[in-house]
C-alpha cells in the first residue's frame, strides 16, 4: 500500500476558469542560503486563491521559517497539514487560502529560513479561480505527499484535464504518469494530460530500492467554455512577415498573444489585450534575407484559460 496521504482539498463546479502554476526546481535552504521568492500575477479580481508548498527535511529538524505574502507574515511557526515519513527524511505538505491577503498585479511569495540544517523546498505553486459567468468549471484538487513503493501504483479520475506533480528519486527509477514518464535523480515534474477517465501511476524501481516515488498534487478539470477561435494570417512579402489577426471568438479576450518563430526559436513576441469579439489586429515584423522554417503562434485568453493556435507560414 502507497504510504501517506494526498487529500481532496477544494472540488465542485465554479463558474469561471482555474490557473494553475508551479514551481519545480527543488530549492535548497541553508544556513546561507536562507531565502527564496515565488512571484505570481493576479490579472483580475479572483474568487480564490491558494498556495501549496512541499519541503523534504531531516528527521526531528523542525524548520524554523517565516512566510510572506508581499509584505505580510503568514506565519512565524513550521505547521504542515500533511507529514509523511519517508524512513530517512519527513516530507510535509502546506497548503494556504491566501484570498483574502493577495493583489491584482506581481504577488510575492518568500520563504525566509532561520535553521542550522538544510531543507529542500521540492516545489512551490498557486492555484486562482477567476470569475467569468460565460464559464463552469468542474474540479477536484489533490494535495499532500503520497509515497510509492518499487511497483506500487495509484489511480485517480481525470475530467477531461488534469495535472500532476510527481517526484522521482533517482537515475535508476521513473514514475509513470500514464504515456508520460518523471525519470532523472531526484527530478520533480509537473505534466499535463488531457484525458477523461482513470489516470494509474505507477513506480518503476528495483524491488530492493529503498526511496519512494512520489506524488504531490493531482488537479482534475473540465471547462465549459464558449468557443475561442482565432484567426491567423501571415505572408512574406518585401522582407516582412504582414500578420493578421481576427478575434472569431463568441467572446471578447482579455489577451492575445503572438509569438513567431524562425527554425524553431522566437524572433519576435507580442502581446494585445482586451480584444473585442470580431477586432481585427494587423503588423508586420522585418525578416530581411533569414533563411528558414517560418511558423505563428498565437494564444487567445480569458480569465487564465489558453487556447492555442499554430500555423506555418513558409519554407525559405
Amino acid at each position: 500500500m502507497p504510504i501517506g496521504s494526498i487529500a481532496v482539498f477544494d472540488e465542485g463546479v465554479f463558474n469561471g476558469s482555474i490557473e494553475y502554476d508551479a514551481l519545480v526546481e527543488g530549492v535548497k535552504l541553508t544556513s546561507r542560503e536562507r531565502e527564496m521568492e515565488y512571484t505570481f500575477d493576479i490579472e483580475r479580481n479572483a474568487e480564490k486563491v491558494y498556495v501549496i508548498l512541499n519541503i523534504e527535511r531531516k528527521k526531528f529538524l523542525e524548520p524554523k521559517w517565516r512566510l510572506w505574502l508581499n509584505e505580510f507574515s503568514l506565519t512565524k511557526e513550521f505547521r504542515p497539514n500533511i507529514e509523511v515519513d519517508s524512513g530517512n527524511t519527513i516530507i510535509s505538505s502546506i497548503i494556504y487560502d491566501i484570498t483574502p491577503i493577495v493583489k491584482q498585479g506581481k504577488n510575492v511569495f518568500s520563504i525566509v529560513y532561520k535553521g542550522l540544517d538544510s531543507i529542500t523546498v521540492d516545489s512551490v505553486g498557486h492555484i486562482i479561480f477567476y470569475p467569468v459567468k460565460e464559464f463552469e468549471t468542474r474540479y477536484q484538487l489533490y494535495a499532500g505527499s503520497l509515497l510509492l513503493k518499487p511497483k506500487e501504483s495509484v489511480e485517480f479520475t481525470c475530467y477531461g484535464e488534469c495535472y500532476i506533480i510527481a517526484k522521482n528519486p533517482s537515475k535508476d527509477t521513473k514514475v509513470n504518469i500514464g504515456a508520460s514518464e518523471v525519470t532523472g535523480d531526484n527530478e520533480v515534474a509537473d505534466i499535463k494530460i488531457e484525458k477523461e477517465g482513470n489516470v494509474s501511476i505507477i513506480f518503476s524501481a528495483p524491488d530492493n530500492f529503498k526511496n519512494y516515488g512520489r506524488i504531490y498534487s493531482f488537479y482534475s478539470l473540465k471547462y465549459k467554455v464558449p468557443t475561442i477561435d482565432i484567426k491567423a494570417e501571415a505572408i512574406v512579402k518585401d522582407g516582412y512577415v504582414e500578420i493578421k489577426l481576427i478575434n472569431n471568438s463568441e467572446i471578447d479576450l482579455d489577451k492575445v498573444l503572438a509569438n513567431l518563430f524562425l527554425n524553431s526559436i522566437s524572433i519576435n513576441f507580442k502581446s494585445f489585450n482586451n480584444i473585442n469579439k470580431g477586432q481585427i489586429i494587423e503588423y508586420k515584423i522585418p525578416v530581411n534575407n533569414s533563411k528558414g522554417n517560418l511558423s505563428l503562434r498565437v494564444v487567445g485568453i480569458k480569465a487564465g484559460y489558453r487556447k492555442i493556435f499554430d500555423i506555418n507560414i513558409l519554407n525559405r
